[in-house]
């Protein structure tokens, strides 16, 4: 055996003996402990034990998940678990475990271990030693008297009475307001419904074609076509027999059942011919002519309206329906409003 064979036995001691004192200082600076603020506590009260671990900077930390029941103690919560720096390379992992007794006495904490991951992923445990609590009692020594049981805790009262009477009342305003302003909405719109009888319609609608002059624009179609319009609206209104939507035959038959007298009857259906002549023909009929057609509505209008309205204007209906045997009456600036004849005039 040579020398430098001699010397490996050597080297490997001294190696042992150099790498024995780092692990043991490596494991040495991994510490537990369990630490409770304050010493004396009553039953029931929270207990915060603070568990921390002191490692090197490149550890983690593994806290044990505790059950309900830890020993003597009742497990609350744990809290996240929170990483310090400290001097030396060194930090501190922390957990704060809320505990509950519920029985006067001294009472010792078990033994907690916690799992430490080094940088090389070796697992070890260390473990904090049990620590002491005294949870004291609410008697006194010595007191033995019967002492009745505490009332229930008095919350302020809040009088919700004044706040439900004010809103009943803010909502019975409201449903007055809105009451009263549907009520004057209805009240509106029954005003504005027309009350006036079918000739009054009839008479103020012709007179508002013959404002329109269209036969003085040329315009003979549209005027006809208005004024047996506004005819047939009103002895369908009058006499309750179907006129806008039938032809002139259909209309004479259900005028035939009614009792419209037959010199008005005829005067009617004479306006409708005409009229459908100008509208679906070139027949083009002087200005004077296409007057005198509101002069003939008229006149049939006040032959057929209800013989307890009187005429207005200065006749009665009896003179008008005298004045106007002749179909053949001129119209035009010569009429007023509602068909009373300024100048009555008859041609032979």
């Amino acid at each position: 055996m040579n020398r430098k064979t001699k010397m490996i036995p050597l080297l490997i001691l001294l190696a042992l003996a150099l790498v024995g004192p780092v692990a043991a200082q490596s494991t040495n600076t991994v510490e537990a402990s369990l630490s409770v603020a304050g010493n004396e506590r009553y039953v029931g009260d929270p207990i915060e034990a603070t568990l921390s671990v002191k490692h090197p900077a490149d550890y983690h930390v593994i806290f044990p998940e505790l059950d309900r029941e830890w020993g003597d103690f009742i497990v609350s919560s744990q809290s996240p678990p929170v990483t310090t720096a400290v001097d030396d390379g060194l930090e501190v992992t922390s957990q704060v475990i809320d505990l509950r007794l519920f029985t006067p006495g001294t009472f010792s904490t078990p033994p907690l271990a916690v799992s430490v991951v080094d940088s090389a992923g070796q697992v070890t445990e260390v473990v904090a030693e049990p620590i002491l609590i005294n949870i004291a009692s609410v008697l006194v020594a010595g007191d033995t008297n019967l002492r009745d049981i505490k009332p229930q805790a008095e919350l302020p009262f809040l009088n919700l009475l004044p706040w439900v009477a004010g809103g009943l009342v803010i909502a019975l305003l409201i449903t007055a307001v809105v009451f009263f302003i549907r009520r004057s909405q209805r009240q509106r719109a029954l005003a504005a419904i027309d009350n006036r009888l079918p000739h009054e319609v009839a008479l103020d609608d012709l007179d508002l074609i013959e404002g329109l002059a269209l036969p003085d624009a040329g315009r003979f179609k549209q005027h006809y076509s208005l004024v047996s319009d506004c005819v047939r609206l009103y002895m369908e209104k009058r006499f309750d027999v179907p006129m806008l939507e039938r032809t002139t035959g259909e209309i004479q038959n259900g005028l035939s059942q009614t009792t419209i007298e037959p010199s008005a009857a005829g005067q009617f259906m004479s306006l409708l011919d005409i009229s459908d002549l100008v509208k679906f023909s070139r027949y083009t009929p002087e200005t004077a002519s296409a007057y005198a057609l509101l002069t003939s509505a008229r006149q049939i209008v006040q032959k057929t309206m209800p013989e307890e309205e009187p005429a207005e204007g200065n006749g009665s209906a009896q003179d008008v329906s005298a004045a106007s045997e002749d179909n053949d009456v001129s119209a035009g600036p010569k009429v007023s409003t509602n068909g009373n004849l300024r100048q009555s005039e008859v041609r032979a």
